[in-house]
């Protein structure tokens, strides 16, 4: 966990748009020191100047492994450390299980979960030399079980949240810290494509505004809005045959 974000280094993948925007304002304003990624850098440079100019823009495109590794390595020696590095890519086109296409499934699987390997397998390197470090990875309610019309999003945050339990298991230095994000619906451009009501859906602002404290606590697991993950979290333990009577008769 950080102690404080005055002064803190912390490397934010997917900081153009929607959380991943609110949440590079959100640490900014508390005195992080950022490194801002996505893939057009005009977007980066305006969103640093709006924030003061005082961060480095490194763009990169989470759907290519080469380019995630080439920006870790830049950050790395820009700056005297990482003290967090946050995924918050995310691609994400609602479809019917049938009408999949496969470049689609190839665009969801590369920027959700290869891109999310790729990134906390080079973070890792770079933490345990530092010895210390956060790697966060923003995956999704989604992922808790399979939905109507969720696929491969579902799939590759079920996925993201699988990998981030392992990473946590598997690391034995209790400096280095591993946390998933898990968001509820958040009004974003991705949201915006849903066709129906969204419940206890919440501004970018406010999502921000659960994470920052959740990166500085000890728990792995940041959800929100509490009551609406505390409600797919009950769900999540339903018996099968319920849960998909249930669905099936929406």
């Amino acid at each position: 966990m950080i102690k404080s974000f005055k002064g803190a280094h912390i490397w934010i993948l997917g900081a153009s748009s929607g959380i991943g925007l609110a949440l590079a304002r959100e640490l900014s304003d508390a005195g992080a020191i950022l490194a801002l990624s996505s893939r057009r850098r005009p977007e980066l440079n305006d969103i640093n100047e709006a924030l003061g100019g005082q961060h480095l823009v490194v763009p990169c495109d989470a759907s290519i492994p080469a380019s995630i590794e080439e920006a870790s390595d830049r950050i790395e020696q820009s700056f005297p450390r990482i003290d967090s590095a946050i995924y918050m890519a995310g691609y994400y086109n609602p479809t019917k299980f049938e009408d999949i296409e496969l470049e689609e499934l190839r665009k969801t699987i590369d920027i959700n979960l290869t891109g999310a390997f790729v990134f906390a397998h080079h973070v890792l390197k770079i933490l345990r030399k530092q010895k210390a470090g956060q790697i966060v990875l923003c995956a999704s309610v989604a992922g808790f079980r399979g939905l109507p019309n969720g696929q491969p999003y579902s799939a590759t945050k079920a996925g993201m949240i699988n990998m981030a339990e392992s990473l946590r298991i598997e690391n034995k230095n209790p400096a280095i810290d591993i946390k998933v994000i898990n968001p509820g619906f958040v009004r974003t451009p991705m949201t915006d494509k849903n066709p129906f009501k969204m419940p206890m859906i919440i501004e970018p602002e406010d999502a921000a505004k659960a994470i920052a404290p959740g990166l500085q606590g000890n728990a792995f697991e940041i959800h929100f809005p509490k009551k609406f993950t505390y409600f797919l979290k009950l769900v999540r333990i339903l018996p099968d045959w319920v849960y998909f009577k249930f669905l099936k008769n929406q």
